[in-house]
């Protein structure tokens, strides 16, 4: 897998297909850069820097001479259209749907098929893992994050897009598809010039459905577990609700560890003899744990911890 960032500038913001450049950074798993590039786009049209409100000012870092003597949009096509489908890469770009709505744009000015490929927004990831209620530009993005750019350059917008996504995966210590399990994100998508935006389905699934799926997913992953040993044979694990529920890293490196030692994991209390306490204690974790405590004083049920339980301790 590899990650494809873009972004697009119109050289008149009243008309959106009169793109001028796309920025397109191209890196690998681990965020390495491996290609920078800026396409530049004769827009065959009249210029207008002022974006679609009056005396803004944008600054697209435009050579007019070097446009005038550049290839337009639908002699570039092949190439975008090569680049947004190739399946290896993750596409992703900051508020995204703009960009996509320009190529239809685009698209639709020269008569030519529409450039049907899926999406990530880096804008709604950010405003997803901290909470916010409005969504962040790249500029305040790339503030936070220390890094200093030329805003308006497709190649420069292309590249922070990239780097907020990297932010938010070392950030969360999730991978991406991790965080967008976490969110239920869904991708964007263009097909046949009908463009769906990415959102979060959070407010369509509900907190019960949420625990089913996550449930379920870890009983999917400890089935590929492979067994190595019986430390921990006859034994049924059942985990805090706020390990459970995290999707992250650290949960699944617990259930590897059990599962590889010949226990096995089950959501249900009931259904378990062995209870793993979380880092922190949630409303959720401490409803469960009531009862987790009544269950010790029977003897039913012994407990540990995570760190415990990774040292390899007996339970």
């Amino acid at each position: 897998m590899k990650y494809l960032a873009f972004d697009i500038e119109a050289a008149n913001g009243y008309k959106p297909s009169s793109i001028c450049s796309i920025g397109v950074v191209i890196a690998d798993e681990q965020f390495n850069i491996l290609s920078r590039t800026n396409y530049w786009i004769n827009p065959k049209t009249k210029y207008n820097l002022n974006g679609t409100r009056r005396n803004v000012g944008i600054d697209l870092h435009l050579d007019k001479q070097l446009l005038d003597n550049s290839l337009d949009f639908s002699q570039m096509y092949d190439t975008f259209k090569a680049l947004f489908t190739d399946k290896q890469y993750v596409v992703v770009g900051h508020a995204v749907d703009a960009d996509v709505r320009m190529l239809n744009a685009a698209c639709e000015r020269y008569g030519l098929p529409s450039i049907d490929f899926s999406f990530i927004c880096s804008q709604l990831l950010y405003k997803l893992y901290f909470g916010e209620k409005e969504v962040k530009a790249l500029n305040k993005i790339a503030a936070e994050m220390g890094v200093e750019f030329e805003q308006h350059n497709s190649e420069e917008d292309a590249l922070v897009s990239l780097l907020t996504l990297k932010y938010l995966v070392k950030k969360s210590g999730m991978s991406l598809q991790q965080l967008m399990q976490k969110y239920h994100y869904r991708a964007g998508s263009n097909n046949n010039f009908e463009l769906i935006r990415p959102a979060s389905l959070d407010g369509q699934v509900s907190k019960r459905q949420q625990t089913q799926i996550l449930v379920e997913k870890i009983k999917n992953y400890a089935q590929t577990v492979q067994k190595q040993s019986n430390l921990y044979k006859g034994k049924v694990f059942c985990l805090a609700r706020s390990l459970e529920l995290s999707d992250s890293p650290l949960l699944y490196q617990v259930v590897e560890h059990i599962v590889a030692n010949g226990g096995r994991y089950t959501a249900k209390l009931a259904k378990c003899n062995v209870y793993v306490f979380g880092t922190e204690q949630t409303d959720q974790d401490k409803m469960r744990e009531n009862r987790v405590a009544e269950l010790q004083q029977q003897n039913i049920l012994n407990t540990t911890t995570i760190q415990q339980l990774l040292m390899g301790d007996k339970v």
